[in-house]
């Protein structure tokens, strides 16, 4: 397509409205592009915005090209444009509508809008007749064909009265007609180095001119376009923005103060322990020195202290523990067989002293304590 070639050309010159054009239609059709890939992942934002990326800072450096040299100005300047979008689709692809990104947009935009305030050079050549050529492009790429009106309908046939066609002018009227014409003697050509510089107004309405013969011919292709855009945007602006998933952190519940072994009965003894009774059977409780909280013995794995397995009075009987275990403020739990249960509670009334886990209780006031509780007076009377 000639206007495509006509953007990527090195050669020739641009108009300063045809430069401006271009930049701020490259700035918006990126700004949208990005738009359709902000919910991607960023790998994929990244791939699909090179692949327009970078045809697009080969139209701005060629762009700033062609009117370095329709204002005879060094086309090293051309770089700080094509720098400016380089750095703009590479932060809008990182960081899609930041403070930063846009304000490289700006930048990039207030570039291309400098070159196109450069004023023409008079010493610039032309590539097609006029002062801004076609488009706002004077080059090697012919875009005459686009400027042409399309032909609105055929040419009428008068009817002569005799019913014979209308004779054909004949060539000789065509030579006439080309010696009535004056000869042009200006000395213009198509390299003219001083051409007239046309008014802001005057350029307009000459791209005006040209593009309504264009539009006229694509306006199927260019309001399906149209439409897609205005869908695309509608869409991201009314989509339903999912809820970002938040990651499941697992946190830890606060460990609970566990509670004591549930008891039926209980009496205080004088030596600093208590019985319980829970379902006829035998627990004893007594604080003791400080140890890791749990079982610190088990008749089912025979594991723990040793110093556990057994009641000792002082008589020589012995009574084996179910199993030991130690709770919170070091408080020591000594469960026991319910078929031990009334022998332990006599020898608690009748002996004078046992040893258990290493700790010694006295008996001495047992009788009496008991007695005066009817759940374990029941086990003291033989």
């Amino acid at each position: 397509m000639p206007l495509m070639k006509s953007l990527i050309c090195n050669q020739g010159r641009d108009g300063r409205i045809r430069t401006a054009v271009i930049g701020v239609a490259l700035s918006l059709i990126f700004l949208l592009y990005v738009a359709l890939f902000i919910h991607a992942t960023p790998l994929v934002r990244i791939v699909a915005g090179a692949i327009l990326a970078l045809p697009c800072a080969a139209v701005v450096l060629a762009s700033a090209r062609r009117r370095l040299n329709d204002s005879g100005k060094p086309l090293n300047l051309a770089y700080g444009p094509l720098l400016f979008w380089v750095l703009m689709a590479a932060a809008q692809l990182a960081s899609p509508y930041s403070i930063g990104s846009l304000g490289l947009n700006a930048f990039f935009l207030a570039s291309m809008l400098g070159l196109a305030a450069l004023p023409a050079s008079g010493l610039r050549a032309r590539f097609a007749p006029g002062d801004q050529g076609h488009w706002g492009y004077s080059g090697p790429v012919d875009l005459s064909a686009l400027s042409e009106a399309p032909a609105t309908g055929r040419q009428r046939v008068e009817p002569s009265m005799d019913g014979s066609a209308p004779a054909a002018p004949a060539m000789s009227d065509f030579a006439a007609a080309d010696e009535a014409k004056p000869e042009f003697h200006g000395g213009a050509s198509y390299w003219d180095d001083a051409p007239k510089n046309a008014g802001v107004g005057e350029a307009m309405s000459k791209l005006g001119s040209q593009l309504m013969p264009l539009i006229q011919r694509q306006w199927k292709a260019l309001s399906a376009v149209t439409g897609v855009v205005v869908v695309a945007v509608l869409l991201l602006t009314f989509w339903p923005e999912s809820a970002p998933q938040q990651q499941q952190v697992e946190v830890p519940e606060p460990a609970l103060k566990p509670s004591a072994p549930a008891f039926e009965h209980s009496v205080t003894m004088p030596d600093t322990y208590e019985l319980l009774m829970n379902h006829d059977g035998i627990i004893v409780k007594w604080p003791g020195d400080t140890a890791p909280q749990g079982e610190l013995w088990s008749l089912l794995t025979a594991r723990g202290d040793r110093s556990c397995t057994e009641m000792r009075f002082n008589n020589n009987n012995r009574y084996r523990a179910v199993k030991v275990e130690v709770w919170p403020d070091d408080m020591y739990y000594a469960y026991f067989s319910p078929l031990d249960t009334s022998d332990i509670v006599y020898d608690v009334a009748m002996r004078g002293s046992f040893s258990l886990c290493g700790y010694d209780f006295g008996l001495r006031g047992s009788m009496d304590t008991l007695r005066a509780h009817p759940a374990f007076a029941l086990y003291t009377r033989r």
